[in-house]
């Protein structure tokens, strides 16, 4: 079993945390009444997205010995926010998750389908929002 920690104090709708020896700073745009000293919440699930997906990417391809040069990706997320503003009938997060994947390594067709469904398969991230039921459009291709 694994932990991890995050120490987080705010000002406003800015937030300043703490992960290990790393400082992050979130925020929102002046429309909402932020400062926009920072990436908001939504935007850093989807960088964690492709963060987790990237890590998962490298071990999975190590395991398969293919060459993995690294990955560009683009990921959108779409949400109602009718249910952050609280309506009980809309959910409050991700209804879908658009991800493109740039592969840069030396792979099939087929090694490239079997790298993508063993990254969502393993991808913690990924999996989190997959059993929260958000719908991915997964397009993996080669750089």
């Amino acid at each position: 079993m694994m932990t991890f920690n995050v120490h987080a104090e705010s000002e406003g709708l800015k937030l300043d945390a703490e992960a290990g020896r790393h400082k992050l700073v979130f925020d929102e745009g002046s429309s909402m009444g932020g400062m926009d000293q920072g990436p908001n919440p939504m935007q850093t699930a989807l960088a964690s997205l492709a963060a987790c997906e990237n890590i998962t990417a490298n071990m999975v391809a190590r395991e398969m010995g293919l060459e993995l040069e690294g990955i560009e990706f683009t990921i959108e997320g779409s949400f109602n926010p009718k249910g952050f503003m609280g309506d009980t009938s809309v959910r409050p997060y991700f209804e879908t998750v658009q991800i493109q994947a740039k592969v840069d390594a030396d792979a099939s067709e087929e090694q490239l389908r079997d790298l993508q469904e063993k990254v969502e398969a393993r991808c913690p991230v990924y999996t989190m929002m997959k059993a929260a039921d958000v719908q991915f459009q997964d397009i993996w291709e080669r750089a």
